[in-house]
């Protein structure tokens, strides 16, 4: 039986939509270890595991652009998905909140959201401190007798099929690279051919592409409501100004 060598293993899932990203992704975690390629190592990993280090950069692929919206209601009516501004939110919230949305998720979970969600229906992202910047919407609010349920990004399921795209595309690049740098008859590149394979599709830890994610992001299905995640709350510390007495 031939032996198939990991590039050309590689070469083969890459090329074929039915095998699972994380599967790739652990092997290129393979080939940086042999050619001792940091780079490349981190990038996977990120990949694989999330980006959930505050301290690590975010590819500028996972980073998009996403309506803000809330779910509300008084004791005359009630509105889900309702779009609003930037400039609704509290001042304190805005230099914390925008319409460009960090995500931070692991490949696998991006490929679970994608097949469990309706194409018809958004995907709801919790910024961070989300219950407790609702519960201040809500406080400003109290003369008009309104309850803000969630505050959350509303995004289409096409934003995480594309970064799904975008990290399979940068595998093709990296083989392709390797590829054009072996000579005839290699079976594996040498470690040199693999960093300067890194180098020239600038796949990085970080990318380049500084983003600071100040708190994980919680998702929510398409019948439940987005809820906030506690990191930020377990670090004892507030994103927003405390509410007046």
């Amino acid at each position: 039986m031939k032996q198939v060598h990991a590039l050309e293993r590689l070469e083969q899932g890459v090329l074929d939509d039915a095998v699972p990203l994380a599967t790739l992704l652990r092997q290129v975690v393979v080939i940086g270890g042999r050619a001792s390629s940091r780079a490349l190592q981190d990038w996977a990993l990120q990949e694989l595991k999330g980006y959930t280090d505050p301290n690590v950069e975010l590819p500028d692929y996972r980073r998009c652009h996403a309506l803000i919206q809330t779910d509300s209601r008084s004791g005359a009516w009630e509105a889900r998905g309702r779009t609003i501004s930037v400039l609704d939110l509290p001042e304190g919230a805005r230099k914390f909140v925008s319409e460009e949305v960090p995500i931070a998720f692991s490949v696998g979970k991006l490929q679970a959201m994608v097949s469990s969600a309706k194409p018809e229906e958004p995907i709801k992202l919790s910024p961070p401190g989300a219950a407790e910047l609702a519960r201040i919407m809500t406080y400003e609010q109290r003369g008009r007798g309104v309850l803000v349920e969630s505050v959350y990004w509303s995004v289409h399921i096409s934003v995480l099929q594309d970064i799904l795209d975008q990290v399979r595309t940068r595998l093709a690049q990296f083989v392709a690279e390797l590829r054009s740098a072996m000579s005839d008859g290699s079976d594996e590149p040498t470690a040199d051919q693999v960093h300067k394979a890194v180098q020239s599709i600038h796949i990085t830890a970080g990318d380049n592409s500084p983003v600071n994610v100040t708190a994980p992001l919680a998702y929510a299905g398409q019948e439940a409501e987005a809820t906030a995640t506690a990191a930020a709350d377990n670090q004892k510390r507030r994103l927003w100004p405390r509410r007046p007495q």
